[in-house]
């Protein structure tokens, strides 16, 4: 389908510019893709251009291990995101030499490995003319060269998103710092830890939390506990005050704040006629956390589980570079795939 390089300030796809977007910022990004398509569908989703996005096809001359190869040497790249359907012969191990080199460097290729199974293997040689090879080889080979495996193309996209935004994040450890404003998350949190672990409050964080709590009349009905449980009924600024401490603790590595939105005593909606509420606006919640993460240099991420109302509050969260997962369970398996990749670093 094309190339678009920032570098080469020119675009040779065929896709018009009305159907990708208006990308918000940029990321320091090479999107390598043996599909066309995937990366039209994709990479349009992180919601911010790329440095370069190559589309590759069939490989009749350059292949993918090539490109690779070739902007390992950029500076300005840090995630090397990387579709593919099937390698030439011998283009596997030149994948494998330049993504070693990349990883040892404490840079990131993520790769989703297509062609898996024999359907998979038929379609891509009808596709792109594709000879898959062995997948669980392959699949081990790069984990041996330190590339983040992707199981789905879901995948591929969240952690794509989670690298680029939370690049410049500290990860210091696996301590979990999480809060929310709904008790069933705070149990799937939980339920859903992995690799982390529950962090434990400093006095400091405990009584500051405490403060915000009797501020709001809520220390009769919960307690400071982890997670933490704020209940529906805090509104905007003690939230966001309560997330600050959580985040800032000494004892949190790492945060995750969830947010149900649907409590009216949140600003989580778009403007409209039945309601005066503005997720925009400067006090509304996920404003307070947009400042919030440009203060703070600890990695973490955020939850909104509601429906197609709320796209506006998510989407506005990941356009100042806050990833936001829809769940819980999702938002913690795949954060603690990208700590776990930046502390092996």
């Amino acid at each position: 389908m094309g190339i678009r390089s920032q570098p080469g300030g020119y675009d040779t796809t065929f896709i018009p510019g009305y159907k990708l977007g208006s990308p918000k910022g940029s990321y320091p990004i090479a999107f390598i893709s043996q599909s066309g398509a995937f990366y039209v569908a994709k990479g349009g989703k992180l919601g911010a251009d790329v440095r370069y996005a190559i589309s590759i096809g069939n490989q009749m001359d350059l292949t993918i291990g090539d490109y690779l190869t070739y902007l390992k040497d950029d500076p300005e790249l840090e995630v090397f995101a990387v579709y593919a359907e099937g390698f030439k012969h011998r283009d596997g191990l030149k994948f494998l030499e330049a993504a070693r080199e990349i990883s040892a460097e404490g840079r990131t290729v993520i790769l989703y490995r297509a062609g898996r199974t024999q359907a998979g293997m038929s379609a891509s040689a009808s596709h792109t003319a594709a000879v898959a090879g062995d997948y669980a080889v392959n699949r081990e080979l790069a984990r041996q060269a330190g590339v983040i495996i992707c199981e789905t193309t879901a995948d591929f996209e969240d952690l794509t998103k989670l690298f680029a935004f939370l690049n410049w994040k500290e990860v210091s450890g696996l301590r979990l710092g999480p809060i929310s404003n709904a008790g069933f998350e705070c149990v799937s949190i939980a339920d859903h830890l992995g690799r982390f672990q529950l962090a434990d409050f400093s006095q400091d964080t405990r009584a500051g939390l405490l403060s915000v709590l009797q501020g709001c009349r809520l220390d009769e009905v919960v307690s400071v506990r982890v997670p933490l449980d704020v209940t529906p009924t805090i509104p905007d600024a003690p939230f966001a005050e309560a997330v600050r401490l959580v985040i800032e603790d000494e004892n949190v590595d790492v945060g995750l704040v969830g947010c149900v939105p649907l409590t009216p005593a949140l600003q989580t909606l778009a403007p409209g006629d039945a309601h005066d509420e503005d997720v925009y606006s400067r006090d509304s919640v996920a404003m307070r956390l947009v400042r919030l993460n440009d203060e703070t240099k600890k990695a973490w991420v955020a939850v909104v589980d509601g429906g197609p109302l709320y796209d506006p509050m998510a989407r506005m969260l990941e356009e100042n570079g806050i990833p936001a997962f829809r769940t819980a369970d999702r938002a913690l398996r795949l954060f603690g795939t990208f700590c776990a990749a930046k502390l092996r670093r």
